[in-house]
């Protein structure tokens, strides 16, 4: 009888003990591991996507996790009616899965799968990062989701630029013509209009579709500007056969004609012989999203409660073997600031 009465009694203080899973508060370790799936709008040998990855990993270190990485390929294979087949199969294995927590990355991801599918979902939670387009564009932030705008640092590149090159005066900004080169040369002009001139005067914007149209432009800067500020250009199209460029040989040929110093807003500068940039993290823009799901998946917050967050660490990157093939002399105090030297 007593056995029966205790048993009964540890029943009952169970029951009416708070759930550990409540709003707010940490959830315990289970067996089963959470389950995350990462969305990205580009392919698996980009670096961006890399840092990205791993930015997202080591944010939920020490957590159970189950991940499921999915490449939408935008730059490579760029056709919206393949893009919008990719996000139904992402879709249909979202389903399937029943992950807690959904990254999307980079615009692509929103535009074809986050905001016409996942939005609004009751059943998971959605953190993106990576995202260049005014968050309205996509209904963010929503009930579910949230995430991490992504900003270049402009002003800050062109101010290091002018430092290490005091003789240039002018700079030409070239980026390919995908969704997301639309968005950051948006964000390079409103950032001038809303807080002034930069260090650099814009010698051009240019939106460019084809590599051909690219090295003529390049070309065509070596007389009419400065410096040359190359933004994204993994979407040029080669007008004898209708494929993509691979942004390795774009930029091959582009180090073989250019004698202007380059300038460089993300990772990708580091691996294309950039002369400098000060560079957005991918890895950051990784770890932040990473940290808004840890909240999703322990706290049991919804996504939608936690504020959009913004990239604002900016690495400095000098190239000392460009530099010398320039023949530009860059002061010690930036190489000794510098978080990237490549020699």
């Amino acid at each position: 009888m007593m056995r029966t009465l205790t048993l009964l009694l540890a029943t009952l203080l169970a029951l009416a003990a708070p759930s550990r899973q409540a709003r707010g508060q940490d959830v315990l370790p289970g067996a089963q591991p959470l389950r995350v799936v990462i969305v990205h709008s580009y392919n698996p040998e980009y670096v961006w996507t890399q840092n990205i990855n791993q930015g997202v990993q080591d944010a939920l270190q020490g957590l159970k996790i189950a991940y499921d990485v999915r490449y939408m390929d935008a730059k490579r294979r760029p056709d919206p009616d393949r893009l919008r087949q990719t996000a139904q199969e992402i879709l249909q294995r979202i389903d399937r899965l029943r992950p807690q927590v959904v990254i999307t990355v980079d615009d692509v991801a929103q535009a074809y799968l986050a905001a016409p599918f996942l939005k609004g979902r009751a059943d998971l939670q959605v953190v993106f990062c990576g995202v260049n387009a005014p968050l309205p564009t996509y209904g963010f932030p929503a009930s579910n989701a949230s995430g991490v705008r992504e900003r270049w640092h402009y002003r800050e590149g062109f101010s290091l630029l002018q430092k290490i090159v005091p003789s240039a005066r002018s700079v030409a900004f070239l980026v390919d013509d995908s969704e997301s080169a639309g968005y950051v040369s948006d964000d390079l002009l409103a950032e001038r209009s809303q807080t002034g001139a930069f260090a650099l005067e814009l010698a051009g914007v240019e939106r460019i579709k084809t590599f051909q149209e690219w090295q003529r432009r390049i070309l065509h800067y070596q007389t009419a500007a400065d410096a040359l500020a190359l933004g994204l250009y993994n979407s040029l199209v080669d007008e004898r056969t209708g494929q993509v460029t691979h942004p390795d040989d774009v930029m091959a040929w582009t180090n073989a004609h250019n004698t202007k110093p380059t300038l460089g807003f993300s990772d990708i500068a580091k691996d294309h012989d950039l002369l400098c940039g000060v560079l957005e993290s991918a890895h950051e823009q990784g770890f932040l999203a990473g940290s808004m799901a840890r909240v999703v998946l322990t706290r049991n917050v919804p996504a939608g409660d936690l504020p959009v967050r913004i990239n604002n660490k900016g690495i400095i990157l000098v190239n000392m073997r460009t530099a010398e093939r320039l023949g530009v002399q860059v002061p010690y105090e930036i190489i000794e600031a510098a978080g990237v030297v490549v020699r």
